[in-house]
């Protein structure tokens, strides 16, 4: 094929891929479907197949034939295993956590080992979980949702002080991480520091019953 034909093809696999991306943020996931199916048929590529499998089970739709064409055409493509990760991050965790350690034997990247993190934590495998999000954030440290992370894994370790200082971190670099901010307010609420729960819920903008309850136990 001649590349004048190639990169017109492309361009209209790109523009569908684009088109699939901006519905599903804004939840137009039936239209985000159409566009990502369309961009495959223009052109295979890994970004709308990945979307695709996302948009699908967001639907509750059946995404195996494209996982399975994911791990076919992509094999070495590191992001096809986080892919699958995701997808069975509920329902099988095991399996879960062979995609994302090949996810990280192919990349060493520190979104893959703060998702291991998360996925270790949800089995309740606290150690591993710390150590997993300590590599992500010795590989990028300006994450607050690694600080998180690490602070949730120390609270189920007893390891309140370290809890409360990885917060405090988290907090410096965005200081009004709402989960940074729950999470210290909940140590704050254990050691009966109720001005300080306070003053930092109040920081929260936007206050869910999740807040509104927190508030009430700071004055209770």
């Amino acid at each position: 094929m001649s590349e004048d034909r190639v990169l017109p093809s492309l361009a209209k696999s790109t523009d569908e891929y684009m088109a699939a991306v901006e519905l599903s943020e804004d939840g137009y996931f039936e239209e985000a479907e159409k566009h990502a199916r369309k961009s495959i048929e223009i052109k295979k590529n890994i970004e709308a197949i990945i979307l695709l499998i996302d948009v699908l089970e967001k639907q509750s739709k059946d995404s195996v034939p494209y996982q399975k064409m994911l791990l076919e055409d992509y094999p070495t493509n590191p992001d096809a295993y986080r892919r699958m990760f995701l997808s069975n991050f509920d329902s099988n965790k095991d399996e879960a956590l062979t995609y994302i350690n090949k996810a990280i034997n192919l990349l060493k990247k520190a979104v893959y080992y703060y998702d291991k993190s998360r996925l270790l934590f949800s089995m309740s495998r606290y150690v591993e979980a710390l150590a997993s999000v300590d590599l992500a954030i010795k590989m990028e440290n300006r994450n607050p949702y690694y600080w998180n992370q690490r602070a949730e894994s120390l609270m189920k370790l007893q390891r309140i002080n370290d809890a409360k200082e990885s917060c405090e971190v988290s907090l410096k670099i965005d200081q009004r991480d709402r989960n940074a901010i729950i999470i210290l307010s909940r140590i704050y609420l254990n050691s009966g520091e109720k001005e300080k729960a306070r003053d930092l819920l109040l920081k929260v903008e936007s206050r869910d019953e999740e807040i509104k309850k927190m508030l009430e136990e700071t004055i209770s």
